[in-house]
């Protein structure tokens, strides 16, 4: 259920809710459709690949629809039912790792030259165990409050 308080969950579904954005390239509310609505449809009526943003470019089959299916669990109306955002992360990881060792199925939105996707892109991530002081980079400058 929906609410007026701001917890984890509620983080989740608004991660959920952007994730959904970046697939379908619209809005979480454009011409009176609600996107989490519209795409769980989608995806119950294995319509899923006729919603997605054709300029995202070619990606396995399978990483779009995990994808799909992490997003929607992120956007359950049961808080209880949503993953957490450690959960989330661990699966967006399993789902990075899946891109270069994917598979020839491939589901080509786009007309474009093949070396722009994402599959012919060489890609190296390193993940390491880091406490949250260690979070920050250093890059974005820290503002203090008045």
């Amino acid at each position: 259920m929906l609410s007026d308080k701001l917890t984890d969950k509620s983080d989740v579904y608004s991660l959920g809710v952007v994730n959904l954005e970046l697939l379908t390239g619209t809005q979480p509310i454009s011409n009176g459709k609600n996107i989490v609505r519209e795409l769980n449809n989608a995806y119950q009526s294995g319509m899923i690949f006729s919603v997605i943003d054709k300029q995202m470019g070619s990606y396995s089959s399978e990483c779009v629809e995990k994808f799909v299916s992490l997003a929607l669990s992120c956007c359950q109306e049961d808080t209880y039912a949503r993953p957490s955002m450690a959960e989330v992360v661990r699966e967006l990881e399993k789902i990075w790792f899946m891109i270069p060792a994917s598979d020839t199925r491939t589901t080509d939105l786009t007309n474009s030259d093949p070396r722009n996707t994402i599959l012919a892109q060489s890609s190296s991530c390193q993940t390491e165990e880091v406490s949250g002081s260690e979070l920050v980079s250093g890059v974005i400058p820290t503002i203090t409050p008045r």
